[in-house]
């Protein structure tokens, strides 16, 4: 079956996605960044299961349909773990990108049993408190790309214990600074942990502070900061 190319670029966009995840060190030798398509909200565009994520590049994005998980259009095979990003993409229509990776202080925290927590501005978006898929095993079915999808619920993010985290959003942007955000807020709760009691941002603080870092401005200035980094650093080269 073939595949219309869509007004976005997202072969192009993924690839960059995954290599500014990879040079800020969230994601390493897997994990992906998937988008729902604007044209047609039944397929879906992911990284390929075997290109390095160091080295990936746009022709190793895939197209799938969401409902079957067919590959479409050709190409390598999607990830065993895009299950996750069927699964939401199936349950919430407002998701237009999904991020899954295994950020170092998320993880840690999981196996620590301890609730990721909005402690800093950048981590607001989590809400008071994040939901946990307590389960440390890969989503490679279906069904389990359900369960998580339940576990999300309508949040922004789920933990996924002693395993990873999935981050979801409006836009592949979105989702690649709030997955950086969730782990840099991981980072500094980590901190706070050692040295006594953590006080978390308050329930009248958590609106509207997120709010201000939702706002397409503040998006816009998040991910040009990212990319920019990345593309000095040379981590954008080829892609």
């Amino acid at each position: 079956m073939a595949v219309a190319e869509p007004r976005v670029d997202y072969r192009s966009l993924i690839a960059r996605a995954i290599r500014i995840l990879n040079s800020r060190g969230v994601m390493h030798k897997s994990g992906h960044v998937a988008a729902r398509d604007a044209n047609d909200p039944n397929r879906m565009w992911i990284n390929s299961r075997k290109a390095s994520r160091s080295t990936l590049t746009a022709a190793d994005v895939v197209c799938c349909d969401i409902a079957t998980g067919e590959l479409i259009g050709g190409g390598d095979e999607p990830p065993s773990e895009y299950h996750i990003h069927r699964g939401i993409f199936a349950r919430r229509p407002d998701v237009g990108a999904s991020v899954h990776s295994h950020p170092e202080h998320v993880v840690a925290l999981s196996i620590a049993r301890r609730p990721l927590l909005p402690v800093t501005v950048d981590g607001a978006f989590l809400g008071a408190k994040t939901p946990v898929f307590d389960d440390a095993g890969h989503i490679d079915t279906p069904e389990r790309g359900r369960m998580v999808a339940e576990a999300l619920g309508s949040s922004a993010a789920v933990v996924q214990r002693g395993h990873g985290i999935v981050v979801v959003a409006g836009s592949v942007e979105h989702a690649v600074t709030r997955i950086i955000l969730a782990e840099d807020n991981a980072r500094t709760q980590y901190l706070a942990e050692a040295l006594g009691t953590v006080q978390p941002l308050a329930d009248e603080e958590l609106a509207r502070v997120a709010q201000h870092t939702a706002s397409p401005k503040s998006i816009r200035k998040a991910f040009h900061y990212e990319e920019e980094t990345a593309r000095r650093k040379g981590d954008l080269d080829g892609v």
